[in-house]
Formats: C-alpha cells, structure tokens, sequence
C-alpha cells in the first residue's frame, strides 16, 4: 500500500477537523482522558521502546517521557474547558453604550508538529494534546531516529479510536518536511535544533504560516557563594548529563563565585567520577552513540586548541563515552556559540552578580538557566535579570516538568510558548465579536461628517486625555456635565452605571457540553427567543464543574434571565415530540415547574447601581 502524500494527508486532517471542533471541550478533553488512562496502562512498554530507540536510562524515559505527558494531558482535562471558554472583554465605558464585546478561542485547523529523537514520546505527544484540546487536527512528523516511537503513538491514538484522519503520524526522513510544510498547515509547531527551526521558519514564512519553535539551549547556571554546595554539585552534575546531555534545558555552561570555584570544581569532578556509566538502561550515564559524537569532538578540540583545558576525562577522545568538563574556554570557541547536544559543561569564575549575569546574558541561546543561592531575595532578582525563558533557584530541568507553567525561549531559542494556559491559547486563534444596540438608525460617528462633530469630539478628547492630576478630575467631573458632546455625556452616565450581574448556574453531576445564557429585559420573546434577548452566549462546562459563572453588565432595571444544559452543543435548546425540552434548563427565582415555559413576569427581578448574583439551578428535560 502506498503511503499518502503530504497533501493528501492535510486534506483528510481537514476532512476530519470540522466535526473535532464542533464537539465542546469538555468533550475533546474526555476522549484526551482515555488517552492518558491508556498511556498509563502501557507506561512501562512505553518507556522501554523510548530508552531502546534513544539510549537513554530506563527511569529517563519513565520520568522525563511518560510522566511528564500523563500530567500535561491531566492538565488539558482540568483546565482547557476554564482557559478556553467565552470571555468578555473590557471597554471604554464612554463610548460603547449598550454594546457588549466576546473573546472566542477557535482552533487554527490543521497542526503540523515536528518531534525530536531525544525525548520522542514527551516532545510529539504533548504539543499532539494540546492541539486536539484546542479543537486542531494534527499531522504528527517524528524522528526519522525514532519509527518505533511513532508507531506507539499511532497506535495509541487508534486504540482510544481517535476520529478517521484527525491524527496522523508519519516517520519519514527529513527532506520529506519541506512537502509537509509546503502542503499548507495551518499551524507550524517545530522541536528541535536552531538551525532546522531556522529552515523551517523560512518555508512557513513564504506562505505565512504561524509557527511556533522550541529550539536549542546553551544553559547557564550561576552558582553563588551562599548556595547549599552540595545541592549544587549534584544539581549541575543531573543537569548538564542527564539523558548524556541530550536535554534542550540541559546545563552547558556553569558560572560560579570565584571564593568557591576551586571548591565547586574540585567535588563536581568528584561527583562525575562517581556516576554508574553503562550500555544497561539502570547505569545513569549511557555513552553516546558513535554517529552523534563526532560533532561534539570537534567543538571540544576547537576550545582546546584556543586555550581551553580538559577538567574531565583525560582525553577528548573518550567525550561522549564519558562526560566532559571544560574550563577557561575562550568566548570565540565553538562551543559557546554554538550547539552542542550532548554531554559538555564548561566551567568558568565570576567576581560578582553583575558579571554573573552578563556572562550569563552573553549567549545568543536563551532557553532557561538556573540560580544556587541561599538568599530568596538574590534568586529572584537574578532571575528578572536573565533573557532566558525559565529559570529555576534551587533547582534544574524540571521547570519544563511543570504542565500549569508556560515554556518557550528567546533568542535562538526560539519563539512562542506552550505548556499551561499559553499553550492551549497558542493552539488556538482569538476571535472579537462586538453586539451593538440597534434602537438607533445611525451611530454619532457615522456619516454625515460635519465640523461641528469635529470639534465636539477635539474638545471632548482633551477634556478626557490632555489633563493631569487636579485639573483630570476636574475634567472628568464636567464631561459628566457636558451637555451633548457628541451625545456622550449621556452615554457616560449611563455607562457607569450599569450594574454586574452574576449569575451562578447550579450544574448537575457530570454535566457537560456548554450553558446557554439569555438575558431578557421585557417578556418579548422570554425565555428561548435569542433575536429577542438582551444578552446570551453560551460558555464552555469544564471538566468536573459542579457551579459556572456568568457575568453581564447590565443598567439598572427589571430582567428575567434563563439558561440551559446544551449536550451536544448545537446551539439551540431540544425538544420531544411533546414540546417539553430535552436538555436541563433553569431560569432566574427558580421557578416551580409547570405545564409550559415560565412567565417573565415570576422569573423577573430588579437591578439597581450595585453588583447583584442570582442562582440558578438547572432541573431536567424529558
């Protein structure tokens, strides 16, 4: 059987993506759960394929692949209802009288997402997740390195009988990206190395297409005199070789107070010569495969010969069968500037903060770094100080681990963020939809225009913006005043005086799919008629809700609100063959039920210049 075309497969992914983002989130998220329970079942089969293809230690795998996605997806099923639901943005008061503005989170269609050989599982399966949270089908590229990895995540993704096209993984070699990409997705989301996010950020460009890259590091760590040492040593030793260094958040450069560098020195080269290094996937340090070393060599005898010397071992030959300390290594060395996956750590002094963060600050890779102080206070401001995109006091690498936590870097290392809230916000475009009253025929900046317009709205601007201090208040105080301007001093007054409404929709157990909202200020139309509502929209149910809030601002008056359960999220309220509803519906003062909608006159309350909250319980359909 043939494989498909790169076109063919965008075009069966969008075959696919409609129906998937049709479904509410809470709906995407469930299906994401069996995912995880399956992950979870199979996770020691998992990580043994991961440490087989990657030689890496199989406790690596375990942790630093499979565990670190099983609590991303947890995240995704917890939070991806909550960030991406309906918002409603601010406004200026003066100027949108009666108008309301929504934020919605749309899925950008087809994801293409490129992974990396060094961690295959983590890096492919959560940007995959975070995706189809977000409403996106995927078109999964892994490592040419790593055809048994993607062939797990396939069959994972067909055991928890994902919809026919929605996921596609492929393990081509690298020249087949460059049809993938010229495929058109809608969405680039790229791991790997700088100089092939550079490659790929300039093919997507051409047909601008957004892309999002989680490049290369070149790590430091600033160790300070008051640190606990010890934590130190055996932190920037996990760091810099753990996975044998193939880590993007991996420690590479280490800068460390000149009162304790001897010391440092001395206990780290300690410390690695105490490391169980083996081909078994228990040793904690797995020598380097011989095609990936090579590179590597050659940037350690470039800093050599410019007057770097070897701390660790004792001949370069054996870098990446064993782990490499470096020290005074000259700025212009290779190894500073550029790449290097693998197993080196340079070590150079500093005489104080200011030199430590500019050494820090030097590089052109700017992924994340890490901090060894006693003194919270020095972490933090340390910290604001560095361009990299994380930092960890204390600690090292496991600041990505963290799922609620956005990653991403600067500089060479990329652009954009995903994990956390960001994350799914990345994987989704944003939407602005305005709702204007229509009682009047035209608008005060509408045609036609005349001077007399012009210099009402210049006066009333600086009024507004050109004062400070006494004499704003003061101009705040007579716009109110300003009889007319433009009509916006009456919108003024009634702008700031509206009122918030909360409503709290009491949620049945395992409600799912989205409340719908109306809000009605007479009882035209009350309680289902949209095009006779004041205010309605309809709001996302997160995963395990038992209560949801909705605010509207309102002007003081009488109001009847009513809301309802929409299961399959068609957006409309269901009926049976008797006319009674399907779905669970509710209504402002609750109600007693009875033969036929309520009346707007029982379900009605009044909204003065203060916030009021109303609940709401929902009670079943048919």
């Amino acid at each position: 059987m043939m494989k498909p075309t790169a076109s063919q497969m965008l075009t069966r992914a969008r075959d696919a993506q409609p129906a998937w983002a049709a479904l509410s989130v809470s709906r995407r998220c469930a299906l994401l759960g069996k995912l995880r329970r399956e992950i979870a079942r199979q996770c020691e089969s998992i990580a043994e394929i991961v440490a087989h293809e990657t030689s890496k230690p199989l406790l690596d795998a375990l942790s630093g692949d499979v565990l670190v996605t099983l609590e991303h997806i947890r995240f995704c099923e917890v939070r991806a209802g909550k960030v991406l639901q309906t918002q409603r943005p601010g406004k200026p008061v003066l100027f949108y009288r009666g108008a309301d503005f929504e934020t919605h989170f749309e899925p950008h269609g087809v994801v293409l997402i490129f992974s990396p050989s060094n961690y295959p599982f983590q890096l492919a399966v959560i940007p995959l997740v975070t995706a189809l949270a977000a409403g996106n089908a995927v078109v999964l590229k892994c490592s040419e390195r790593t055809p048994r990895t993607a062939a797990c995540i396939e069959a994972l993704c067909a055991k928890v009988r994902m919809p026919d096209g929605l996921v596609q993984v492929v393990c081509d070699e690298p020249e087949k990206s460059a049809e993938l990409i010229d495929a058109h997705p809608d969405l680039i989301f790229f791991t790997g190395s700088s100089m092939n996010g550079q490659r790929v950020a300039e093919r997507a460009a051409k047909q601008l297409i957004p892309v999002i890259l989680e490049l290369g590091g070149k790590d430091a760590s600033l160790v300070f005199a008051d640190c606990h040492l010890e934590r130190a040593v055996e932190g920037i030793t996990y760091g810099a070789f753990s996975n044998t260094g193939r880590v993007c958040v991996a420690v590479k450069r280490a800068y460390v107070e000149a009162s304790i560098y001897e010391q440092f020195l001395a206990k780290l080269k300690e410390r690695i010569a105490a490391l169980q290094i083996g081909a078994d996937y228990e040793s904690d340090f797995i020598p380097l495969p011989p095609d990936q070393r090579a590179g590597m060599i050659s940037q350690i005898e470039d800093a050599i010969a410019l007057g770097a010397r070897l701390q660790y071992p004792e001949d370069c030959l054996e870098a990446g069968r064993k782990p490499v300390v470096l020290t005074d290594v000259p700025a212009q060395a290779r190894i500073l500037n550029e790449e290097s996956f693998g197993p080196v750590l340079c070590v150079a002094p500093f005489q104080s903060e200011e030199e430590a963060v500019a050494l820090a600050n030097a590089s052109a890779f700017a992924l994340s770094s890490s901090i060894w102080t006693g003194s919270r206070a020095r972490g933090r401001r340390v910290a604001l100080q560095l361009s990299a995109g994380s930092c960890a006091v204390n600690s090292v690498i496991s600041v990505i681990a963290n799922p609620y936590a956005p990653f991403g870097g600067n500089k060479l290392s990329g652009y954009g963020r995903y994990h956390g809230p960001e994350g799914l916000l990345a994987f989704s475009r944003t939407k602005t939809v305005m709702f204007s009253g229509d009682r009047k025929v035209r608008d005060i900046n509408w045609f036609p225009f005349t001077s007399r317009t012009r210099r009402q709205l210049a006066g009333l601007l600086r009024f507004r913006h050109g004062a400070t201090g006494i004499s704003w208040l003061v101009s705040r105080a007579f716009l109110l005043l300003l009889p007319g301007a433009l009509s916006l001093a009456g919108v003024a007054a009634h702008a700031l005086a509206e009122s918030r409404l909360s409503i709290e929709v009491k949620l049945p157990a395992n409600a799912h799919g989205e409340i719908a909202y109306l809000v009605f200020n007479s009882a035209k139309g009350f309680p289902v008629d949209v095009s006779k509502a004041l205010r309605h929209g309809f709001v996302p149910i997160p995963t395990g809700a038992r209560q949801l809030v909705i605010d509207a601002s309102l002007p003081p008056g009488a109001y009847a609100v009513s809301v309802y359960e929409d299961l399959n999220s068609n957006h409309r309220l269901d009926y049976n063959m008797l006319g009674i509803p399907r779905e669970p519906v509710g209504a402002s003062n609750n109600p007693h039920p009875h033969f036929g909608p309520p009346h707007f006159e029982e379900c009605s309350f009044r909204i003065g210049t203060t916030d009021q909250t109303i609940p709401i319980n929902l009670v079943s359909g048919s």
